[in-house]
């Protein structure tokens, strides 16, 4: 008799994540376990329950990765590359996790069930409060023009968010990356509103 197959964890989520957003909310563990070759008990074991393995497969209560790019910046590099590296990695986060919103919904997924651990802010809250401080630097920098760094940080998040949200609810198709100038057209236009004043700009008062 052979040894039993073993699975990384990673495999699991991401076959998890495929399963849960092609058959929704109700694709039974075999179904899942079948596409990796493993027993039901065995997949979990390992999670310890549907509900469990479909919120780790969508990281519910995970820090999305590309805000680690954000906490301790902007650094001495050209300002709109970083930008254009912060959008390429939001607009990539959710390409992934914009199809998923159906499936937590069929799930019933709570507020509660986004909420940090330990007194920690959630997962949206503490986004939109490290893109907020990213801009707020930037501002201290003196590399952005006045105004609320909340209202800026909303409004990029918003313009990286919105069309994968609207493409999702009228079942378009989003282009693949390579071939999507989107990301550099909204960057194009935001930073028109928030590029630092050149002198003769400001209004006299």
């Amino acid at each position: 008799m052979g040894r039993p197959r073993q699975v990384l964890d990673e495999d699991i989520l991401e076959a998890a994540r495929a399963c849960f957003i092609e058959h929704g909310a109700s694709v039974s563990t075999e179904t899942i376990a079948a596409r990796l070759g493993v027993s039901g008990p065995a997949l979990l074991k390992r999670f310890g329950s549907k509900r469990e393995l479909l919120k780790a497969a969508f990281g519910v209560t995970t820090t999305p990765p590309w805000l680690g790019m954000m906490e301790q910046g902007p650094d001495e590099r050209d300002l709109r590359l970083q930008m254009r590296e912060v959008a390429g990695a939001i607009d990539a986060f959710f390409r992934k996790m914009v199809p998923a919103f159906a499936v937590l919904r069929e799930a019933g997924i709570t507020p509660e069930d986004l909420r940090g651990k330990h007194g920690e802010l959630p997962p949206p809250a503490q986004t939109y409060e490290t893109v907020t401080g990213w801009f707020r630097r930037a501002q201290e920098q003196g590399r952005l023009r006045g105004g609320d760094p909340g209202v800026m940080g909303g409004m990029f998040l918003a313009g990286l968010q919105y069309r994968h949200f609207l493409a999702h609810i009228t079942n378009q198709v989003v282009p693949p990356e390579e071939d999507d100038p989107w990301v550099e057209r909204m960057l194009d236009v935001f930073w028109q509103g928030v590029a630092p004043e050149k002198k003769g700009d400001a209004k006299q008062g």
